[in-house]
Formats: C-alpha cells, sequence, structure tokens
C-alpha cells in the first residue's frame, strides 16, 4: 500500500505519533510519506484558543503534496483542541482527492484516553473531523486518541504501542463499505453520543445540587439526589463499558431509554404532588430523544418500561396527579407513533444504505475492471515494446549484414579496378619493351 501521513504538531507528541505509525507501516512493507502541516505563523496555546473562539480558522503554509489520489489510505494527525485543529482543518479543506479513500485519524491530548473520548472534549475533536471528511466524501476507518501528558498512555506505553498497532492492522485490512459497516459506524457513533451525555447529565446535576444548596433554593434533598445521581452514574458505566467492549453496542440505547424513565419516576416519586401533570410530559420526551436514534425496538422497550413503573407508581402511590386511564392510552399512542415514524425513516435510511452499497459494489467491479484492463494494457505495451526492440534488434543486424557486405563488395570492386589499372600499365610496359626490341 502507499499510505500518506499528514499531521500538525505544535509540541511535537503529534509527531512523535506520527513516526511510530510510519515505523510500523513501513516495517510492514508498506510506502509512506509524510506531510507536516505548518501555518503561516505559530501561536502560543492561549492565542491559538482565542483564534479558535473568535476566527475559526488560519492560514497554512502551502502542502507539498496537495492531491492525495495516488495514496491508498491517508491518515490525518491533530492535537485535541476540543475540535480539530485549525491548521489541520484548513490543510483538509485544501486537499483533493479524499473521495472514496480509506482515512485513519489519531490524536493526542492531554487527559488519559478513556476519559477524553467519552467527556465533550474528545467528542467535539471527532465530530469536527468526521464531518470536515464526510464534506469530502473520504472513510472513516479507525481512530485513536493518545495522551501527551501522561507517560502510561502516551505513544511509547504498552497501551499506546497497542493502540498504535491495531491501529496499523486496521488500515492495512481490506474494508468493504457496506451497509453493515455504515450500520456498525452509526450505532458506535450513537452509543458515544449516549455516553457524553450522561457525562454531561451527571456533571450539571452535581454543579446544580452543589449551587441550589449553597443557595437555599435546593429541590432535592441530599439523600434523593444520591439515589438520583447513582442510578444515572450506573447508567454511565454500564454504556460505556458496551462501548469500550465494542461489541453488541446496539444494547446502549435501551439501557438509556430504560435507565432514563427510572429516573423520571424516582423524580417522579420524590417532588409528587409538586410536579402536577408534567409527569405524562416527561415520559413523551424521554420516548421522543429514543426515538432520534432510528431504532424502534428501543422505543418500544422505553415505552414498555414507562407504562410499567407508572403503572407501579400509581398503585403504590395513588396520587390524583395520577391518571392511569389517560396517562397509560397517550403513553402507548405516543410509543406506537413514534415506532412507526421511526421504522419508517429507518426503512429510508436501510434503502438508502442498500443503493449506496449496490453503488459501491459496482464502483468496485468498475475499479477491479480498469485496474485487470490497465494491466492487460500495460502488459500489452510491453510486450508491443519487446517485439519492437527485437525487430529492431534483428533490423539492425542485417543493416550491419549488409554494410558489411556492402563494404566488401565496395572494396572487391575497387580492388578490381586497381588489378585492371596495374594490368593495364603492365601491358603498356610489355608493348614498349616489345617495341624497343
Amino acid at each position: 500500500m502507499k499510505i500518506l501521513i499528514a499531521y500538525y504538531s505544535r509540541t511535537g507528541c503529534t509527531e512523535k505519533v506520527a513516526q511510530s505509525l510510519k515505523k510500523n507501516l513501513e516495517e510492514s512493507g508498506h510506502s509512506v510519506d509524510v506531510e507536516r502541516v505548518k501555518p503561516v505563523k505559530e501561536h502560543s496555546f492561549l492565542y491559538w484558543w482565542h483564534l479558535r473562539i473568535i476566527k475559526g480558522e488560519c492560514d497554512i503554509q502551502e502542502p507539498v503534496i496537495q492531491d492525495v489520489s495516488e495514496y491508498d489510505a491517508v491518515l490525518i494527525g491533530s492535537p485535541n483542541w476540543t475540535r480539530l485543529s485549525l491548521p489541520m482543518a484548513r490543510y483538509l479543506k485544501t486537499i483533493k482527492g479524499l473521495k472514496y479513500k480509506k482515512i485513519g485519524f489519531f490524536a493526542t491530548t492531554i487527559l488519559w484516553p478513556t476519559f477524553e473520548w467519552f467527556v465533550f472534549s474528545a467528542y467535539l475533536l471527532d465530530f469536527t473531523f468526521n464531518r470536515i471528511i464526510e464534506k469530502q466524501k473520504g472513510r472513516i476507518v479507525y481512530s485513536i486518541l493518545l495522551s501527551s501528558f501522561f507517560k502510561r498512555w502516551d505513544f511509547n506505553s504498552d497501551y499506546g504501542k497497542k493502540e498504535i498497532k491495531e491501529f496499523c492492522d486496521k488500515i492495512e485490512a481490506p474494508i468493504v463499505f457496506s451497509k453493515n459497516f455504515v450500520l456498525e459506524q452509526k450505532e458506535r457513533e450513537n452509543t458515544r453520543l449516549l455516553v457524553v451525555l450522561f457525562s454531561l447529565f451527571l456533571v450539571v446535576s452535581l454543579l446544580f445540587q452543589i449551587i441550589s444548596s449553597a443557595i437555599g433554593w435546593q429541590i432535592f434533598s441530599w439523600s434523593q439526589f444520591l439515589s438520583l445521581f447513582i442510578i444515572s452514574l450506573i447508567a454511565y458505566f454500564a454504556i460505556m463499558v458496551i462501548m469500550i467492549s465494542k461489541a453488541e453496542v446496539f444494547w446502549g440505547k435501551y439501557l438509556a431509554g430504560v435507565f432514563s424513565v427510572t429516573v423520571w419516576s424516582l423524580i417522579i416519586f420524590f417532588l409528587t404532588p409538586d410536579l402536577g401533570r408534567i409527569i405524562i410530559l416527561g415520559y413523551i420526551l424521554i420516548l421522543m430523544f429514543i426515538s432520534f436514534f432510528q431504532d424502534s425496538n428501543a422505543v418500544i422497550a422505553t415505552g414498555a418500561a414507562a407504562i410499567f413503573v407508572y403503572s407501579i407508581l400509581f398503585f403504590s402511590y395513588p396520587f390524583k396527579i395520577f391518571h392511569p386511564e389517560i396517562d397509560i392510552p397517550i403513553i402507548a399512542l405516543t410509543t406506537t407513533m413514534l415506532v412507526l415514524i421511526t421504522r419508517n425513516l429507518q426503512k429510508n435510511f436501510l434503502d438508502l444504505l442498500e443503493l449506496q452499497e449496490d453503488v459501491e459494489e459496482s464502483r468496485a467491479i468498475l475499479e477491479i475492471r480498469v485496474r485487470a484492463r490497465t494491466r492487460e494494457l500495460r502488459e500489452l505495451a510491453e510486450s508491443l515494446d519487446r517485439q519492437v526492440k527485437e525487430k529492431t534488434k534483428s533490423l539492425q543486424e542485417k543493416i550491419e549484414e549488409l554494410e558489411k557486405f556492402n563494404r566488401l563488395a565496395v572494396g572487391r570492386e575497387l580492388k578490381m579496378i586497381e588489378l585492371k589499372e596495374e594490368i593495364k600499365k603492365l601491358k603498356e610496359e610489355v608493348e614498349k619493351h616489345k617495341k624497343g626490341q
């Protein structure tokens, strides 16, 4: 394979990862070129942060490699700026030839990678990178994140070496961009988004509880809050374990729906009867949130959990705000409508994926045929070239033989003329000699 590694590194940490990737890939027999992206002017961390917020872009020096069409894979490296670094963002918008190209992404960050992947910071980094690559119609195969501060998770650690090895294996492996591949990628993105949302919820709720307690506007007692917080924390770790294990990631949506219903039901239990009719709105909003992930089964599971928990609340604490004869049909109707909408969207999405898969298959077949035809034409051209060289050599030999014969023939003729002249002279001398006698 012919591979390009393009990266931006302000402190040198991302550069070390790029060099490690280059070494691993070259040891596997691949041809690797490296492009270091350089801004027109390097800045301090604070000034880069200012540009990131205020301007959102920067100028870079003209890249040496501006068309990457000839490469089989392109690896992009960037430090984590809570988004893609400005020089790399500009570079990706400048170069050509990323369409249908196999793309790998490696980045460095300050904190340990597992933490960064599942908080807002690295999610935005990955999100901004994905959006740029999607516009260029590239195909992201794999991403890794290593620490630039903690030695235990840097490029030279056991963790880093393992991640780099897995990264290189993914790049080397033949990837078929089929419907299943796209669905798997989407499931991972959805599950990671759930982890990020749960982490934000935990942080915001903890800050809210601390501030409300400090100013005397406390809604929940600390015992009530800890009950909600622990359940949310269990959901967070459960979904994160699913994400890290990289297996059966679709379960993340089911867990998110069930735990969200559970937390909301506890809030109802703690605040009843102060909430009033807003309780039914909470269940509907949770159902709508789960439906955004376009999985009708997850919506059904969430709706069933909502009806079950609502029934338990009603029979255990039959306050006047509970109206199961109205609320349960509303939850069931909302679930049914969202299931129908979700299935329709899911079907349309799958149909598009099937069409894309057909296009990809046709393109792959066409590329194979083009490569085969190109190889045939190249072999034919080489064969014709050999034949021309052989014919030229044969003709050259014949020409040399003719020239040699011509030289011999001309030499013979000249010799005969000389002999004739000599004979003539001898005859004249004989005649003179006879007359003298």
